[in-house]
């Protein structure tokens, strides 16, 4: 895609100053791609026993436009040469014109060997991060004062008025009817501290969501399990 993306550089050099201005957000993720043909080269059985292949994609999320799409045998991990994509989608943001640049990806593309240097860079990213037993206890020794409520930015930015009514709960109907347990998310809290990875020689801003639920007729409780919660691990300097 290297000629397409020689072609891209200079159509967005064609926008106006503004274009720059923005956070170049670039994304990365994978995605299986089923086949059902016998004699498909290269394909693989991926981690879910599907036939096929596990692509990586590299995208600029503010245009939707993908930067880099790299095929793999199903049986890869979503973030194999991710790090080398993500340094070649940086050096074509920059050469276009835009002075910053975010890394998003989920819990697979936090690769903390990378941090440093990205960091040295000037290259901002915001990662998943698994929640390993180190983690959780540094969360859960966190004082309620240093969590916050959590509001979301579509609940924030519309009122009563604009809000549409509530339609049936299916899903949650059949759960009580067959006696299962059913937890409700009640609430969010947000809280962060600082975290140095092993393979990092530099500290880091983790931030943890917790999830308050509430299983009938259990009082509200707070679970700092993987499952049910988000990490996220960034540069300090974006704190």
């Amino acid at each position: 895609m290297d000629v397409v993306n020689d072609v891209r550089v200079g159509v967005w050099q064609r926008q106006e100053a503004s274009f720059f201005g923005q956070t170049a957000k670039i994304d990365a993720d994978g995605s299986i791609v089923e086949t059902h043909g016998e004699s498909k080269e290269g394909m693989g059985l991926s981690y879910n026993g599907t036939w096929g292949y596990h692509p990586l994609l590299v995208s600029l999320a503010n245009t939707g436009e993908p930067l880099y799409i790299v095929n793999r045998s199903g049986n890869r991990p979503s973030q194999e040469g991710a790090p080398a994509y993500f340094d070649r989608a940086v050096e074509m943001c920059r050469r276009a014109g835009f002075k910053d640049v975010l890394l998003r990806g989920d819990t697979a593309f936090s690769q903390t060997l990378h941090f440093d240097r990205w960091t040295k860079d000037g290259i901002r990213f915001v990662f998943g991060y698994d929640a390993v037993s180190q983690l959780v206890e540094t969360a859960e020794t966190l004082t309620q004062e240093e969590y916050s409520e959590l509001v979301r930015k579509a609940d924030d930015a519309l009122d009563e008025r604009q809000r549409r009514a509530k339609q049936p709960r299916v899903k949650e109907t059949i759960v009580r009817e067959k006696g299962y347990l059913n937890l409700r998310l009640v609430k969010e809290e947000i809280a962060e501290f600082t975290h140095q990875p092993s393979k990092a020689k530099g500290v880091y801003r983790m931030v943890v969501l917790c999830k308050g639920c509430r299983s009938d007729p259990d009082a509200v409780r707070r679970s700092f399990r993987p499952r049910g919660n988000l990490w996220r691990t960034t540069d300090v300097s974006s704190a």
